[in-house]
């Protein structure tokens, strides 16, 4: 690494502390602090969108992904199930609009009560702690493969310093800050490594013909997914990534936050066209490296290695903070969920009673302490593409049922019902994934989670009416 780059990388972790000052001066309430001040414009709803849900998993697992399998892997479907959920959702957000509500716990209490409430925000809050666990992770991979060796602070010290700067603009500026930071964030990651990347990559690697040959001397493609068949894993990873967008809490979270129906709907579709090529551009991206350093111990290190060998200095260092930034931007914004759900809505479920402003304090100081928590918890993640998939699998079976009951069928749909569906999902997928892996019927646990949860909200909320009719 350039001296160059270096300092480059340091002045983006001090212009997040910058930032957080300067979105604290527009935070009076908790509406600013959770949903910023429900005003974001179509740019920067985009920018959050997008480089929310593209986080360490998705840029530096699915590089590696790319790297051994090349577009036989699962990065066209996981990707083209993001799209698609976007897509969806954008039909979905006007509804969601008009709830008028902060939170997705707090969209489902108003249908089916407090104790719904509870279940919703305990799983979002286990969630939300996960994926910033999970980015924390991702920092990590990061410094390890910039620094290596070459620093005499530990690569744990480097993490706990970065991770420190991340917590610290989070907790001042709440979600305004973290909206701001995404939309710069996502310029740098096109413009980085979604543009350059493939350009750099096709380059040096002597052609996309040169990649496709070796890919298929190796029994792959860089062209056809479905040149090995088409396995249920990968339709699995299709769908738990098309669930995780109507089951990821942050998503309504970003619907709440735009300044009308129409931005918002805008947003969304612009989100989704923007993952479909991100999927091709990381196919790409991940085969060039394979081309360039076909030995790679670690295969998530594929993309931080890519472009710090093959890059030239000054972008080099940019680059690297589309990398981090990608990290960053789904770490602060689930810091927030999180806090959101401890103190907002488990504050509601017990009756905690305050002030906006002394509520919007003690997020503030929420904030720093679930940072910690999950900082701890990432020393433990080894592999941040399956640890992503497995979480994403459970919200989305225990989540999106109920979420779209409360939407559209709650006077079909029982209290009792919505509760048993909830555990369900999240008992059945999680059990089945960690006990058995993919060997399971359907083969792979997402598909008997969604069908266990959806029939559980079936089945019961039909016997729940009868009983309260007779």
């Amino acid at each position: 690494m350039n001296i160059i780059d270096i300092i480059i990388l340091g002045m983006y972790l001090v212009g997040m502390i910058v930032m957080g000052f300067f979105a604290n001066s527009k935070v009076d309430d908790m509406d600013d602090f959770i949903l910023g001040g429900r005003s974001l414009n179509g740019i920067t709803l985009t920018g959050t969108i997008v480089a929310t849900l593209v986080g360490s998993g998705m840029t530096m697992g699915a590089v590696g992904e790319a790297y051994k399998r090349g577009a036989t892997g699962n990065v066209l479907f996981m990707y083209l199930g993001l799209a698609l959920g976007l897509f969806a959702f954008s039909f979905l957000s006007k509804k969601v609009r008009e709830t008028g509500k902060r939170t997705m716990a707090e969209i489902i209490e108003a249908k089916f009560g407090r104790t719904s409430r509870l279940i919703s925000a305990v799983i979002i809050i286990g969630y939300a702690i996960s994926i910033v666990a999970i980015n924390i992770a991702g920092i990590r991979t990061i410094i390890i493969s910039i620094f290596g060796e070459s620093l005499k602070i530990s690569a744990p010290m480097l993490t706990v310093i970065a991770t420190i700067f991340a917590i610290f603009y989070t907790s001042t500026g709440g979600f305004y800050a973290v909206a701001l930071m995404d939309t710069i964030q996502l310029g740098i990651i096109v413009m980085g490594i979604m543009v350059l990347g493939p350009i750099i990559g096709l380059v040096k690697a002597g052609g996309l013909k040169v990649i496709a040959d070796i890919y298929t001397s190796m029994g792959s493609s860089i062209t056809n997914p479905f040149a090995n068949g088409l396995s249920s894993g990968a339709i699995g990873f299709l769908l738990a990534y098309l669930l995780s967008v109507p089951g990821d809490p942050s998503i309504p979270q970003r619907a709440l936050s735009g300044k009308d129906d129409k931005t918002t709907k805008r947003a969304f579709n612009t989100a989704g066209f923007m993952s479909l090529a991100f999927g091709v551009l990381i196919i790409l991206i991940g085969t060039s490296a394979y081309v360039l350093a076909p030995d790679l111990e670690n295969p998530e290190f594929a993309l931080v290695h890519f472009i710090i060998n093959n890059y030239p200095v000054v972008l080099k260092g940019l680059t690297l903070i589309g990398v981090l930034g990608a990290v960053i931007s789904s770490f602060d914004s689930f810091l927030v969920l999180a806090t959101t759900h401890i103190i907002y809505d488990l504050g509601s479920v017990f009756n905690i009673k305050s002030d906006e402003k002394t509520t919007k304090k003690i997020m503030s100081l929420s904030t720093v302490i679930l940072g910690i928590i999950a900082l701890i918890i990432a020393l433990y993640i080894q592999s941040l593409f399956t640890y992503l998939y497995m979480v994403l699998s459970v919200v989305g079976a225990a989540l999106v049922p109920v979420f779209i009951a409360a939407l559209y069928f709650q006077e079909k749909t029982t209290s009792t019902a919505a509760n048993a569906s909830m555990i369900v999902g999240t008992v059945v997928t999680g059990v089945l994934y960690l006990i058995f892996g993919y060997n399971v019927p359907l083969g792979d646990p997402v598909f008997l989670g969604i069908i266990s949860s959806t029939l559980t909200l079936i089945v019961v909320s039909v016997f729940t009416n009868k009983k309260q009719a007779a």
